[in-house]
């Protein structure tokens, strides 16, 4: 369970996010709506661990959130870079070409994942 409490995150005299409070249960979806400028990516900064809340505390199953993160917290960006033109195959070999990603294990794993994938 991932519980906010009371959470206010500031920049010198600006409020990005005051008295949020929030409990997902493991399990649960929740989603974020807001418009542009209203602390999302600011709040999500703040689960991954990049950074700390001014006020307030966020609890992962009732122990005070990791500062860093860990293979268990991760995010996926509102546009990801896949591109329309290439196959899925494509798009995931593009991805095996960058210089971190292109280890035995990584290209199995990413293989295995595709092959698992309905054709169309």
């Amino acid at each position: 369970m991932i519980e906010i409490r009371n959470v206010w995150k500031e920049y010198g005299d600006q409020i990005v996010l005051e008295r949020l409070n929030l409990r997902v249960q493991e399990g649960e979806f929740c989603s974020m709506v807001g418009a542009s400028g209203c602390g999302k990516s600011t709040f999500l900064r703040l689960l991954l661990g990049q950074e700390r809340a001014t006020r307030g505390e966020i609890l992962l199953d009732g122990e005070r959130l990791p500062r860093e993160p860990d293979a268990h917290r991760g995010v996926v960006f509102q546009r990801y870079s896949v591109f329309d033109h290439l196959s899925v195959v494509r798009n995931v070999m593009l991805g095996l070409e960058l210089p971190r990603a292109n280890t035995h294990s990584n290209c199995r794993a990413a293989c295995n994942s595709v092959s698992r994938l309905p054709r169309r």
